[in-house]
């Protein structure tokens, strides 16, 4: 249960739900194909990125999803599936506070993987890796969050250019 539960127009639940289903589905059968090319042995020249075991295509199948996801939305005329998908206005706090989120979130996950592979780390002592990280907070938080801010306003405006054409046509048709 949340503290302030936000209001949700029961429409555009339903059609959140029917956009998620739909990227469900492309996120199961990419990472399902990527399963059987694995399991008969099939290797992709190049399908990773460098030394890490980051697979590129269930990283491709990824982007995918969650770009179609967000196109089909932004067809609709929804800029986001809580309480500011049919905003009149740019709810700029909140996304200022994602972006602030991401980015710090960006920062501890890219320090532990960086841990983790232990090249650099091995020989430093706590108070550079804590200088380490305080850089990374200092690159990633502006960065993710002037991205965020672009990206979701970029967003809303095509959402609400949508949504406009779609309320002339259907006054235009009565």
């Amino acid at each position: 249960m949340k503290l302030f539960p936000k209001s949700k127009d029961e429409r555009v639940v339903a059609e959140i739900n029917r956009i998620y289903k739909i990227g469900f589905f492309f996120l199961t059968f990419g990472i399902l194909l990527d399963v059987v090319l694995q399991a008969i042995g099939v290797r992709l020249e190049g399908t990773t990125m460098g030394d890490s075991s980051i697979n590129l295509l269930e990283f491709g199948i990824l982007l995918a999803a969650q770009l179609i996801t967000l196109l089909m939305m932004n067809r609709k005329g929804l800029m986001d599936d809580n309480a500011y998908a049919e905003a009149d206005r740019y709810p700029w706090k909140h996304y200022l506070l994602q972006g602030v989120l991401a980015g710090a979130g960006a920062a501890a996950v890219v320090c532990v993987i960086q841990f983790f592979s232990g090249a650099a780390w091995a020989s430093m002592s706590v108070p550079y890796i804590l200088l380490v990280f305080a850089a990374q907070l200092m690159f990633m938080v502006p960065i993710t969050t002037v991205l965020v801010l672009l990206l979701t306003y970029v967003s809303f405006r095509y959402a609400a250019k949508r949504r406009r054409d779609t309320m002339e046509e259907q006054t235009g048709d009565d």
